[in-house]
């Protein structure tokens, strides 16, 4: 690593963890609570939504845990999921922040899991019976669901020092529905033309710039919105915890900005009705 690299890596890490530091000295805020109903989409925070298609109950990416090692989160999560009966969980990739083994500990073990191929043995180790893993454009279909694996432009390792993995975006489509989960990504073309009702785009932790070669910031998630045939955009991935120097603020104003009616912003806890 070079010396103009550690330093920026030091300075980022600072920052970072003063503004964490903060936090420890502020109380959690309280989220909105509005009930999951039929063919819905609720945000509980970060990645984590809950999709309700004809009464299945389909979790992505589920993070509920009030601190990431040393990270507090800034609202706590709309929902209690070892609450309710979930049908399908579907995991993007093995980052801490998206596969939280803390929260998958007190999920149902019965729920089937969609996920990239290289997280079979920590999900076994979990508990999980149901496990099925996708490469990209493979599909698992039962008479319920069908879920498409698509290629995220994200390194998916669980660690910086362990093997490359994949990402995966997903369609998730039912007989009368179509919502595509785009996971984790930076900027690309791969979602050209796609059909969906709804595209549940992520929006944080893209600066500094360099953090843009696997994320991507508001305006390169709307442009990739935009290359779909979505209807709709519900941004996610941001106002749950500090991850990187970019601000939620800023990140609201950038979408009120650009938005041609086609983005609806939504708070944790929200349900958004297909």
């Amino acid at each position: 690593m070079s010396f103009v690299r550690l330093s920026k890596t030091v300075e980022y890490m600072y920052k970072l963890h003063h503004r964490n530091f903060k936090l420890y000295f502020k109380p959690i805020k309280a989220p909105l609570y509005e009930p999951i109903v039929k063919n819905s989409i609720h945000w509980v925070g970060h990645a984590t939504v809950v999709i309700n298609l004809n009464n299945k109950i389909i979790v992505t990416d589920p993070v509920t845990s009030l601190n990431l090692g040393e990270l507090k989160r800034l609202v706590k999560p709309s929902l209690n999921l070892s609450s309710i009966n979930i049908d399908y969980i579907v995991l993007s990739h093995g980052h801490m922040d998206h596969m939280n083994y803390s929260t998958l500990r007190k999920i149902n073990k019965s729920a089937i899991v969609i996920a990239p191929i290289y997280l079979n043995i920590p999900l076994k180790i979990l508990g999980f019976k149901n496990i099925v893993l996708l490469n990209h454009a493979e599909i698992y279909s039962d008479r319920h669901i069908k879920i498409k694996a698509l290629k995220a432009n994200h390194d998916g390792r669980r660690y910086p020092w362990g093997a490359k993995a994949e990402s995966n975006s997903y369609i998730i489509e039912s007989s009368l529905k179509k919502i595509f989960f785009a996971g984790d990504t930076a900027l690309t073309d791969a979602y050209k033309d796609l059909i969906a009702d709804v595209a549940i785009m992520p929006v944080g932790c893209y600066k500094p710039d360099e953090f843009q070669e696997m994320h991507c910031s508001p305006e390169q998630s709307f442009k990739m919105f935009k290359m779909t045939k979505a209807k709709l955009m519900i941004p996610i991935h941001y106002k749950t915890y500090i991850l990187a120097q970019d601000k939620d603020e800023d990140t609201v104003n950038t979408l009120n900005r650009i938005n041609d009616g086609s983005i609806k912003i939504i708070d944790i806890g929200q349900t958004v009705k297909l």
